[in-house]
């Protein structure tokens, strides 16, 4: 297989990947579509390629998501500790 053909190859190749990611996260918001795509490992370019956003705007609302999980992280966690806490007097 020379170059042209492996390019060629990599191109088709690449329009499968972005129909069956499209088709995967169709209908979502794009705030799910992205942190899903995020989560399969797509860096931010490849993510606003296959969405038709900027790459910039994709970072932008990465780190959004990641600000808000963490809020949510402590409350989930802050939760866990007084359950554990409430297990641990009835134990007692």
């Amino acid at each position: 297989m020379d170059e042209q053909q492996f390019k060629q190859l990599s191109d088709k190749m690449d329009i499968i990947i972005k129909l069956l990611v499209l088709n995967g996260v169709g209908g979502k918001q794009l705030r799910d579509q992205v942190l899903i795509l995020s989560s399969f490992g797509f860096q931010p370019r490849q993510i606003a390629d296959m969405l038709g956003k900027t790459p910039n705007h994709i970072r932008v609302l990465l780190h959004e998501l990641r600000r808000e999980k963490s809020p949510q992280q402590s409350e989930e966690i802050s939760k866990e500790s007084q359950i554990d806490q409430t297990r641990g007097e009835s134990n007692a």
